[in-house]
Formats: structure tokens, sequence, C-alpha cells
């Protein structure tokens, strides 16, 4: 009879888990799953898989449910915010010409500006100093 010694009958298997404070509820369990007994593993992991299927795609309809919200909210929010702005201002003055009277229209999303200030890069005149180089 061979007998065996402690050495030649070791085996191991680990598994590294790197941030167990970042790891999911899914992840946990198919951990657990892989440490069962063959015959249980292999069914508990076909099970599991259609439990996964179904977490993910509730997932993604409850994410894009809250992104089709949040969508909604900003376009309102622009909406109000553009309505107050589109309106045109008609101005309608007398003319040299009768019965002809002189319109303007302005806008005021068009007609905002920012404050000019006073440092610019083009020069103050239309004219360019250009000193003699021979005086």
């Amino acid at each position: 009879m061979s007998k065996k010694t402690p050495s030649q009958d070791f085996s191991f298997e680990f598994t590294v888990i790197l941030d167990k404070e970042k790891e999911t509820r899914l992840q946990r369990i198919k951990r657990w799953i892989e440490k069962q007994t063959p015959p249980l593993n292999l069914i508990l992991r076909h099970l599991f898989s259609y439990v996964e299927e179904w977490y993910w795609k509730r997932k993604v309809e409850q994410t894009m449910a809250e992104v089709d919200k949040q969508t909604d909210a900003i376009q309102k929010q622009w909406e109000k915010e553009d309505e107050l702005n589109r309106q045109p201002i008609v101005e309608e003055e007398p003319s040299g010409v009768s019965d002809l009277p002189t319109l303007s229209i302005r806008n005021p999303v068009v007609e905002r500006r920012t404050e000019e200030s006073g440092t610019s890069v083009a020069p103050p005149s239309t004219q360019i100093q250009i000193p003699d180089p021979w005086e």
C-alpha cells in the first residue's frame, strides 16, 4: 500500500476580492453559489442566470424612467425661460411717406449682450500709428 503524504494531497482554491465594500449583492450571491457542491452549484448557477437577467432588465428600465423624468423637468424649465424671452417687440413709428409707418422689430434674446470691458485687443481707432524707423 502506498502512503500519501499531506503535501501530495494539497489543493486549495481562493478568491480575491479587491474592494469588499463595493461588492454588489449579485457578486456575493455568485460567490456563494460557486462554493456549493457540484450538482447543486450547477443548478443554482443556471437558475441565478434568469434572476440576474431579470434584475438587470428592471434596473435598466428604472434608470431610463429616472432619466426620462429628469429630461422632462429640464425641458419644462427651458421652455419657461425661453417663453419669457421669445416675444419680439414691434415698434411702429411715423415715416416721411404718408400711410406708410416705419416698423422696427426687436428680439430681447438677440439683443442680449455682455458688457464690454475697458480693455480690448483692437486698437482704439481705425488708424494705426506706425513709427517712422528713420527718425
